[in-house]
Order: structure tokens, then C-alpha cells, then sequence
């Protein structure tokens, strides 16, 4: 079905400048007119503290401020794994101390109630974990680390389970016996 006409005629409209060349028109054109390239955004002037340096100044200048921002790495170290945002170096060190008091107290208590095992290094990985356990503010943290210590501490309890395997002449016998009740 062809389409209504919309006034807007398809193809080239008649009279139009760029009609279809001959090839040879085409390569004339082509090679003693080329398109010439955008034009290059002018440079801008150089801006803030090293503008008008020369590049002596500039290497005192990038030294200084490298110094600078050593000084301060030192200073204001705050990358300490587990150590909360809210707490300075020196409270977390006694955080940690205190932990690690605790750790040591309830390993002893454990060690005198035999719930640990005899391997000396199973004994430093627990006295480790309690003591992170006592620092931990993470509740995630705290539930891993209970439940390491519980794995390895506390025997799990046994489920009992009752199986009854029945044989076929028991399956019949109930049947039977099944049948003289109800005839």
C-alpha cells in the first residue's frame, strides 16, 4: 500500500546545488580543495603559584610541599585497622590494652576448665581473637568472632535422631493384624 503524500518530497529536490558529480569531477575537487583542519584553541596563560616561577623555583617549591605533607602523614595517622573514628591513637592503645588484660584472664579461666586445645598455637590464635572480640564495636565482628571461639571451645551438641528401619514382614504383619481388628 503506498503512503499518503505529505508534501515532502522524497530525494533530492530539483535545482538543488550538490547534484551528483562524474567521478572525475569528484577527484578534482577533492584533491585542490582538502578540508583544512579545526583551528587550535589558543594556549591559555599559566595560572596560580607557579606561573611566574622559573623551573629552579618551581623544584624548591614542589619540595617544600612535599615535605610538608610528610609532616602531616606523620602527624594525623588515622589509618589503624579496627580502630574506631571517634577514638585518638592513645585511646584505642588503651582500648586495646585493656582487651588484651581480658583476653589473657579468660584464657587462663578456659585453660584452667580444660576447654582449650592442646595445641599452643590454637591457644595464641584464641587469646588473639578474644581480645579482638573485647575491642570489636562491629556486631558483625563480634557474632564471627563469638562464633570462632565457640567452634573451638565448646563441643556442639548432638542431635539425637531415631531412626527405625521397618522390614517388609513387619509392614505385613501390621496389615494383618490391621485386618483381624476391623473383620
Amino acid at each position: 500500500m503506498p503512503s499518503k503524500p505529505t508534501g515532502c518530497p522524497r530525494g533530492r529536490p530539483p535545482g538543488v546545488k550538490n547534484k551528483p558529480k562524474t567521478i572525475e569531477q569528484f577527484v578534482v575537487e577533492q584533491h585542490s580543495s582538502p578540508i583544512a583542519p579545526p583551528p587550535v584553541p589558543p594556549k591559555m596563560a599559566a595560572r596560580g603559584p607557579w606561573a611566574n616561577m622559573t623551573p629552579d623555583e618551581r623544584k624548591a617549591y614542589s619540595a617544600k610541599l612535599v615535605a610538608a605533607r610528610q609532616g602531616r602523614r606523620a602527624l594525623n595517622n588515622t589509618n589503624i585497622p579496627g580502630k574506631p573514628r571517634a577514638l585518638t591513637n592513645a585511646q584505642w592503645a588503651a582500648v586495646k590494652d585493656e582487651a588484651a588484660r581480658d583476653a589473657k584472664r579468660i584464657i587462663a579461666k578456659m585453660k584452667d576448665a580444660g576447654q582449650l586445645p592442646d595445641d599452643p598455637r590454637a591457644e595464641e590464635a584464641l587469646t588473639k581473637a578474644v581480645a579482638t572480640l573485647r575491642a570489636a564495636e562491629s556486631p558483625k565482628d563480634i557474632a564471627a568472632l563469638g562464633r570462632l571461639i565457640l567452634d573451638f571451645t565448646k563441643a556442639k551438641p548432638a542431635q539425637k535422631i531415631e531412626a527405625t528401619v521397618r522390614t517388609a514382614e513387619d509392614i505385613l504383619d501390621e496389615m494383618a493384624a490391621d485386618d483381624h481388628a476391623n473383620g
